[in-house]
Formats: structure tokens, sequence, C-alpha cells
């Protein structure tokens, strides 16, 4: 390489988000149901994530998971960063800046994970081949690969628009300063757009595309759009090469693609259902769909599941609401929106409720509601899942392993957040997984275990911090200036913490 970076945009870190699809717990979920075998969580089990940015997702499940956890991103600050997390939790993880390259060169035991999100597309060929023969000397026979990438033919018409990005970032931008490099590229196309070229005017989608784009934030445009390797692929290529690891796909990590009721009219699922080979039956699926990203999973060495013995394990399996609030019934799918039957969701989702949300399985469900069918109870919990109302759990025994850990991690997030707000996430020890939790809610947790149990209480824990730092809160755009005004909205905030948010929260114990 000819320098550490090889070509990928650090002027700037990257956002602090967090992807669920990187957790192991939420990858034997999408395996299990469509069919796959997958091991239960084991105090031995070791994962890898390549490429993990500020390292959120990786220590939030290295917390909140069994096993070790080892990962690596070539920039230093964002190990930084990821070492910083990983001191707070103690949990058993090992975090480098090493390149893909220098990391197979280290001595690592046999894998039963390895994970990339939104590293694939925009690394060099090279740099992918690498990661299929670390996938290939690293992975154990029945690991899980994950991978998610941009594709075609989603990116077909817009790739063109990336490429000016990078026309006028290589040839003519006039800063060092990265927001006025990237905001002179964006100045730089939408000016080509209005001169309507012949391309917006066969391709009118691409200025909608565009509109969309800017609006972005900068940090994330500078990751996304101005690296200088970007490689769009197909599904097929890419299953192609991953087959040089022995990986064979074995479904996506968007649950709601196991439904083509719900995605595809009937001359679509007509047309799909003829195809028997699964790889070509997936690609054909993409142009229905016009993906743009996938989020896939592999199995090195796949076992399939007998129809029963599947259904047993998903009625097995606990699942826990994850708001206490009302659950929408309305699903945005590839047709639009779909109203999803009150007649099963509404005593599914009230059974979840029982017991002050306790974690539970579908088996008594099962027995007390036998008008409705087994097939879709199970399509229900899948679609409660996909859509973030609820999760599946881990075992008991694995919730006592991680737990302390979970709670080390969640009090430096909640000394974090007293001044800033850029990680929105905490660790549940139940689902193995990240919860969403604001800046605000991150305040009020450790505000409600000092022993203030009153919304008035907790909204003066709130403006002392918030005024000791000159903030204020927005409401509709306005800036509430008074200790009155913004005393009230905090009140308003820390009732609804106490009525909705709290009782989530202890079952999911993050409290």
């Amino acid at each position: 390489m000819s320098n550490w970076s090889d070509g990928y945009f650090t002027q700037s870190t990257y956002t602090y988000g967090y992807y669920r699809e990187l957790s192991p717990t939420y990858q034997r979920f999408c395996l299990l149901a469509r069919g796959f075998a997958a091991p239960e969580p084991s105090e031995d089990d070791i994962h890898c994530e390549l490429g993990y940015g500020q390292g959120v997702s990786v220590n939030i499940h290295a917390a909140a998971t069994p096993g070790k956890f080892i990962g690596t991103d070539f920039n230093p600050a964002h190990a930084a960063n990821a070492n910083e997390l990983l001191k707070a939790s103690t949990a058993d993880a090992k975090f480098f800046d090493d390149s893909f390259e220098q990391l197979t060169e280290k001595n690592l035991p046999q894998f039963d994970s390895i994970s990339l999100h939104g590293i694939w597309s925009w690394i060099s060929s090279e740099n992918q081949k690498i990661i299929v023969e670390f996938a290939r000397k690293n992975l154990k026979p029945g690991g899980i690969f994950y991978n998610s990438y941009n594709c075609f033919p989603g990116w077909a018409a817009k790739s063109p628009m990336r490429e000016l990005f990078i026309l006028y970032d290589k040839y003519a931008h006039n800063s060092s300063n990265t927001y006025k490099r990237i905001e002179e590229a964006l100045n730089f196309t939408d000016e080509l757009f209005k001169a309507n070229p012949a391309y917006a005017m066969i391709v009118p989608e691409v200025k909608t595309a565009f509109e969309q784009t800017r609006k972005l934030d900068h940090d994330y445009l500078a990751h996304e759009y101005f690296n200088r390797d970007w490689i769009c692929m197909y599904f097929t290529e890419v299953a192609e090469m991953l087959d040089a690891a022995k990986l064979e796909f074995a479904c996506s990590a968007v649950l709601l693609d196991f439904f083509d009721g719900l995605n595809f009219p009937q001359p679509a699922r007509e047309f799909l259902d003829k195809i028997e080979n699964p790889v070509m039956r997936e690609q054909a699926r993409d142009y229905f769909v016009n993906q743009q990203f996938r989020k896939d999973l592999y199995i090195r060495g796949a076992r399939h599941l007998n129809p029963f013995d599947r259904l047993q394990r998903l009625m097995n399996t606990k699942y826990v609401l994850l708001t206490a609030g009302e659950i929408s019934l309305k699903l945005r799918t590839n047709l639009g929106e779909a109203n999803l039957s009150r007649e099963i969701y509404d005593p599914l989702i009230e059974y979840l409720r029982e017991d002050n949300f306790a974690p539970k399985d579908l088996n008594k469900f099962v027995a007390t509601h036998p008008e409705i069918p087994v097939n879709a109870i199970e399509q229900a919990i899948i679609i409660l899942v996909h859509a973030n109302a609820a999760a599946p759990c881990q075992s008991d025994s694995a919730i006592a392993l991680v737990k302390n850990r979970c709670d080390k991690l969640n009090d430096y997030f909640y000394s974090r957040a007293r001044f800033s707000g850029d990680i929105n996430f905490l660790a549940s020890p139940v689902t193995g997984a990240g919860v969403p939790v604001d800046r605000i809610a991150q305040l009020l947790i450790p505000a409600w275990k000092s022993g203030n149990k009153d919304a008035k209480k907790l909204s003066q824990e709130l403006w002392k911090i918030f005024d000791a730092q000159g903030q204020r809160l927005i409401m509709s755009g306005k800036t509430l200036e008074t200790p009155e005004e913004n005393l009230n909205e905090f009140e308003k905030i820390a009732k609804n913490f106490l009525e909705k948010i709290l009782p989530i929260f202890k079952v999911l114990q993050i409290i």
C-alpha cells in the first residue's frame, strides 16, 4: 500500500452509528427464521468485526454477548474511541488499527462469525480478495459471515452522480477543509444538473436522489461518497467471490425480505417461484426491488432445519417488547404501506405486555389462541422483530454472564451523555444488542437511580446539566429561552420516561 489509508477518506472520522445486523444474537435469529441451524451462544465463541468505525456496535455486542470479540479499523482515531469504550466495559475483546492485510498476518483464532457492515463497496478489489481469503482461513465450519454493500441494479441510475462528486474533488477542489470540499462538489453537481444534461433528462430520478443526498451529514457523505475506491456489484458477483471461501448464501438480514407476499404482486411471485437456484432467484429478486443496498448472511457449511424443528425453536425463543407505547400496525413494504391484521397482532402484543413486559416464549400464546394459525403467529413475531417493536432474547445463563459488563458500558454512556449526544444506544444483556436511547433518557437514568423518582425532581436535574452548558431545548423549531419554559418541557419528558420508558428499560435490564 502507498500509505496507511489506502485511498479511504480519513480527513474526518465516521459517525457514531449502531447496527443491530452485526449482533450475533440477531444474526442467529435471522438464520433460524429462514430455517438454518445456528449454534447457541457460548463463552467459547469468538467473533470478528472488520472495519468497526467508531466501535459503538462492536463494543455493545462485546459487552452484551457471551464470548470474545476481535476487530480492526485502520483509522487510529476510530481505534482510540473503540478502545476507550472497551476499557469502560472490561469485555473480553481486542481492537486493532490494522489494515485487513496486517490483520491476516496476526496469529488469530478460528471465528464463529466474521462481520463487516458498509465496508465491502468502499475498499479496493485487492482488499476484497484479502477479506475472502481471511474468511477462508479463519471462519469455523458452521460459522456465520455477514456482509452489507451497495449493489446493482438499484445504483445503476445514480452511480454517475457519485462520479461527479469524485470528479470535482479530484480535479478542482479549492480547499483543504473537508466541509468546504464536500460543499464545492455538491454545488458543482447542482449547477451541472440545473444546466439540464441529457443524462438527467433521460434519468430524471437522479435529480431527486441528489437533493436527498445533499441533505445528509457531511461526515457521512465524506465516507460514503468521497473514497478513492467504490465498487458497486451485483449480488451474484459477491456470492461468486465468497464461494471461494466455502461460504453459502443463507438469507437477507432484513427480516421483511422473507415474505414475498408482502413485497411483490402476484405476477412477480409467480415468476420468482419458477426459479429453483437460490442465487439466481435472489439476483432476479433484486430487479423487482431495484435493490441498491444488501445486508446478507452467509454460512460456511449451511445446515437446514426440518420445518417442525424450525417452528419449535421459534416458538421456544423468548421475546420482549422494545416499547411500552402504541405499536404501529402499518408496515412499509416494497408494495407500499401494508395494514397488519389486528386480529393477529393485537392479542400477540397484549400477550407480550403481560407480567410487566417480562420476556416470554410463544407456546402459551399458541395454546390459548387456537383461532390464530401458527404460521400467522410465526410471521407476526418476525415482523415485530423486523420493525424493532420486539426482539429475541438470550438465555438466562447468557444474560447472567454479560450483565455486569453491560452495566459498566452503560454507565460510561451516561457520563458521556452529560457533554455529548453522539451515542444514542445502550447495551441490553437481555437482547444481546443495542437499544435506542437518546441523550435526555441517558441523563434521566442515573438521575432516577440516584433517588429522583418523580418528574419534577428529574426535570430539575436535567435543567442543571443543560443550563450549566448554556444549552436550551428546541421545540418545533423554537428555542426555549427561559428556565420556566425548559423546566416545563423537561417535566413532560420526565413524566413520559417514568410511565412509558422506564418499565421497558427495567425488563431489558438497562436499569
